[in-house]
């Protein structure tokens, strides 16, 4: 005799046995971890045998490092959004000199468009100032090779766990201090990615990280305002992004 449904509730399947999904079309084995958990499909993969990860992909920088002169403004490449849930955007900032700015320092602003073209849909998401006040400069002596990790100065100082900024044509590079000897040297964190020859050392180097919701958003670039008061200087910047899907 048949069993009730009220009988058949709360029930389990025996050792052994598989357990199986509908997939719309056919039933599929069910595919669970070493932990008994369920193991999702992703897209139109078949039930059960796809597990769902996000994919992290650095993208070519959307502002290589360069000088930016002072009272202008520039834009980094333009990235493709389409299919991109977040971005995050990594922001190098540097002083050429030590004289300080006006109101405001150097903007940074991120900005999105919901069209895949045109120039007229550019719109501001977020934005932050980098610092306007004197910044401290060094002057490095000789030469340095690629992994130093000791800077070695003819005039100037640096704090501890300053970042700083070495201004180089064609070698520009960020750091930042741990243990420093007077006017003599200081440390660093990291060994240098680069050779330098003798050159200008700024303190007044900053780092901005901005991580942003961009699903209803096709494209995104960043403007490096450089003339956000009455007194503006000569910069440096690189802007890079990892985008997650």
């Amino acid at each position: 005799m048949p069993e009730s449904i009220s009988a058949a509730t709360n029930q389990v399947l025996l050792t052994g046995r598989k357990g199986y999904v509908w997939d719309g079309t056919d039933w599929r084995p069910q595919a669970s971890n070493t932990a008994g958990h369920i193991i999702l499909g992703a897209g139109t993969a078949a039930a059960g045998t796809v597990a769902v990860s996000n994919v992290e992909t650095i993208q070519t920088e959307l502002y290589a490092a360069a000088s930016v002169a002072a009272s202008t403004n520039v834009a980094s490449t333009v990235l493709s959004l389409v299919g991109v849930k977040r971005a995050t955007f990594f922001i190098d900032h540097g002083r050429a000199g030590s004289a300080a700015f006006g109101t405001n320092g150097t903007e940074y602003r991120i900005e999105v468009s919901e069209q895949a073209s045109n120039n007229d849909t550019w719109r501001s998401i977020a934005s932050i100032l980098a610092s306007s006040a004197v910044a401290a400069t060094l002057a490095s002596s000789g030469s340095h090779a690629a992994a130093a990790g000791t800077i070695t100065i003819l005039s100037g100082t640096a704090a501890v766990r300053d970042t700083l900024y070495l201004f180089q044509t064609g070698t520009l590079e960020w750091m930042r201090s741990t243990t420093v000897s007077g006017t003599a040297s200081f440390d660093i964190l990291d060994g240098l990615t680069y050779a330098h020859a003798a050159g200008t050392i700024s303190a007044g180097a900053e780092h901005f990280v901005l991580s942003l919701n961009v699903e209803a958003i096709t494209r995104a670039r960043v403007v490096i305002n450089n003339n956000a008061s009455g007194t503006t200087q000569a910069i440096a910047a690189r802007i890079a992004c990892i985008t997650e899907k």
